[in-house]
């Protein structure tokens, strides 16, 4: 009989400082970017409300399930706001899964600093997993730190696993200023070469890396979680090289010393699992609606798990409605949105694809799309505000138009009666010359910053009523003078696999410019084209599809511009004999939606593209009057197809046109809503009888309910 193994011993039999191996985190809660100002001088962007909840709660959430026992959270910027919110958390409670530990290392400037820190106090005694504290995501890491610790007994130069998740050029939740190309083993999984993208459209590879090499694979359809397993050499190498400041200088370290020092890393790839990190504003906005599509499953609002202080009711068209709310029986609640408790909308008002915090107060007609509301903010009467974050407390007075990017940070006043200009940044935190450390040790959310009677307000910046600056950041800043592609609330334009690996370095158009005019009709001209022969010759869609891809990138075009370019050629390649009957265009209309379907499909994914649709249909139209019939059948197509929903038909029915749409076509327009009608009100008729069934079935429920 073999004899038993001392306690203290690992199934090798090496001895450990304590019984059993702990498996230990570390969460990053500061980014040491500025991305958010002017927000985070008063809050740090841990905390900041991610649908509601911290960015920090998703990811000790996500570390919990994940099985990590013992959780280090370390704070730089605010850690009095952190040390408290933890203290009244749910993790440090007597039932807690985990110990989550907070350490306070102010005086670090970088990731290599905390590194550093944490090689210093030496409290990591096993493999950790490290992440930023911004990081959502419901994948499970038992497989990753499985073949980590399996690498690690082969071979202790493995040093770290990094998680990628799969997602092609394009994709919603790829960070264009954190793009990279990798080229990996495909065996194991091993990066070879890993560098950033930023404006770069040209990479070499040295030819050593190809020979004898046959299972590499060059890849740019990977983006980085965030996520990565460590040894603890890890710390250890970044105290040895000060040149270490962010984990990106650490892996180009290790694959340039690689021969000499024999340290590797390798990668862990995912493809059905959600994880992102929320890096700035366009990340924000693209996570939360993740989150309210239900693609982060099962990170949702109506489990009570992960939104414990909160009673979402989850509807169609991913419309959450939390406990105790006050809304006008003719507002409009539309897609993709949440409402928090103690909120009330007014008459009028239409809200959509956006996120509203406790205690809101919104008033009649307001208009709120891609808006990010946190708690007690008041908006009055007549505002118009897309694409916007405005923060606790903040006070939007009537008539007020918010567009595009723009943030107003807490307790400010805007109005009445303004137009704001795109991504306009507004606080009551006035810029000094002393403000070097950026004012984050001057404020905590217990002193915000409230307007002093003495203190003289810009009425043309924030209006007559309005308290707060405009934020402008410092032209020094380093951070600033990075070239931030991803600006929210501006259509994105992505980079594909080819533009990266062929096309010469040099300089595009900056993202959302519109084309000249000459380019734009050069482009729709090549779709126009693509489309007619692909109809003629019965061309394969997913070919289609190819050939326009290549034009957009050649066009450096927006997606909107993309998909109202595609409609209008179909329709234009359709009918543009006028001399045949109506029957026959309407057969061809027919035959081009059918054999395109699959091509449609592809870039009609979501509302925007489907708005995108309708405009472009009514555009075609009103300046093709004569084929202006044929309207009703198209709109009936698509419907039938399922392109175009019809709360989205009924809504560009109703809508009211802005004053760049009046003018020499406004007869036509009306005309043309007259013509469409019949298919219009057939379209209500069968809403209204799809809520009277769902009436009825309630009915029927209760009824059996007092039957038992």
């Amino acid at each position: 009989m073999s004899s038993k193994k001392k306690k203290g011993e690992g199934k090798s039999g090496e001895s450990w400082e304590k019984g059993e191996e702990i498996f230990q985190g570390v969460i990053l809660t500061d980014s040491f970017n500025f991305r958010f100002l002017p927000v985070t001088l008063e809050t740090p962007r841990a905390l900041l409300p991610l649908v509601n909840v911290p960015l920090l709660d998703y990811t000790i959430e996500f570390l919990v399930e994940a099985g990590v026992q013992e959780i280090f959270v370390f704070c730089c910027a605010h850690a009095d706001q952190i040390k408290k919110h933890l203290s009244q958390s749910k993790w440090t409670r007597s039932r807690s899964p985990c110990e989550v530990k907070t350490v306070v290392a102010e005086d670090c400037l970088s990731m290599g600093d905390v590194l550093r820190e944490i090689d210093r106090q030496s409290f990591l005694k096993n493999d950790f997993v490290l992440v930023s504290g911004d990081v959502v995501s419901n994948m499970k890491l038992e497989q990753v730190l499985q073949e980590h610790k399996e690498r690690r007994k082969k071979d202790k130069a493995s040093l770290m696993t990094v998680v990628f998740k799969v997602a092609n050029p394009g994709h919603r939740t790829r960070c264009q200023e954190e793009d990279f190309i990798v080229a990996l083993d495909s065996t194991t999984g091993r990066i070879l070469q890993c560098e950033r993208t930023a404006d770069r459209k040209r990479f070499s590879f040295p030819l050593s890396l190809f020979s004898g090499n046959s299972n590499i694979q060059i890849r740019y359809d990977l983006l980085d979680c965030n996520i990565c397993i460590c040894s603890t050499t890890v710390p250890q190498l970044f105290t040895d090289n000060f040149d270490y400041q962010t984990r990106d200088d650490f892996v180009r370290g290790i694959l340039v010393n690689e021969e000499i020092m024999g340290n590797q890393i390798h990668s862990y790839v995912i493809s059905d699992k959600y994880a992102a990190r929320v890096s700035n504003p366009y990340m924000y906005d693209t996570v939360s609606k993740d989150i309210l599509r239900r693609w982060a499953y099962p990170i949702v609002p109506d489990n009570s798990i992960f939104f414990m202080d909160f009673s979402y009711s989850f509807t169609r068209h991913n419309v959450y409605l939390d406990s105790e709310l006050s809304l006008a029986r003719d507002c409009v609640l539309e897609e993709n949105l949440l409402i928090s408790k103690g909120t009330s909308v007014g008459a009028g008002t239409v809200i959509t694809n956006s996120v509203i915090g406790r205690n809101c107060i919104i008033g009649d007609y307001v208009r709120l799309d891609g808006v990010h509301l946190w708690d007690n903010v008041k908006v009055d009467d007549g505002c118009n505000i897309s694409k916007s974050i405005l923060c606790k407390n903040v006070h939007i007075k009537r008539k007020v138009t918010i567009t595009a990017g723009s943030i107003i940070s807490f307790n400010a006043v805007v109005g009445p009666d303004l137009v704001l200009s795109p991504g306009v940044k507004i606080t009551l935190k006035r810029k000094t010359e002393d403000d070097t450390d950026f004012g984050m040790d001057e404020i905590s959310l217990g002193d915000k910053p409230v307007a002093e009677q003495n203190d003289e307000f810009n009425p043309e910046e924030v209006g007559s009523e309005g308290q707060g600056y405009i934020w402008r950041p410092d032209v020094e800043s380093d951070d600033e003078l990075e070239q931030v592609q991803d600006v929210w609330g501006f259509d994105r334009v992505s980079s594909s696999e080819d533009e990266v690996s062929s096309i010469s370095s040099e300089e595009g158009a900056p993202p959302g410019s519109p084309l000249p005019e000459e380019d734009s009709r050069l482009f729709y001209s090549e779709i126009l084209e693509s489309i007619r022969h692909g109809v003629e010759d019965q061309v394969d869609p997913e070919n289609l599809i190819l050939e326009i891809n290549a034009s957009k990138f050649a066009y450096n075009v927006t997606f909107h511009e993309l998909n109202q370019a595609v409609i209008k050629s179909l329709l234009e390649s359709s009918l543009h004999d006028s001399s045949i009957s109506k029957q026959d265009m309407s057969k061809n209309l027919k035959k081009a939606v059918d054999h395109l379907l699959p091509m449609i499909s592809n870039y009609i994914k979501n509302s925007d593209g489907q708005r995108d649709v309708l405009c472009a249909t009514e555009e075609f139209f009103v300046q093709a009057m004569w084929a202006s019939p044929l309207c009703q059948t198209f709109l009936h197509l698509l419907y039938d197809k399922e392109i175009l929903e019809e709360a989205l038909i009924l809504q560009w029915y109703s809508r009211i046109p802005t004053i760049g749409e009046e003018g020499s076509f406004e007869p036509q327009r009306k005309l043309l809503r007259q013509q469409i009608s019949r298919f219009i009100t057939w379209l209500q008729e069968a809403e209204e009888e799809s809520d009277d069934d769902d009436d009825d079935d309630d009915d029927d429920d209760d009824d059996g309910d007092e039957e038992e």
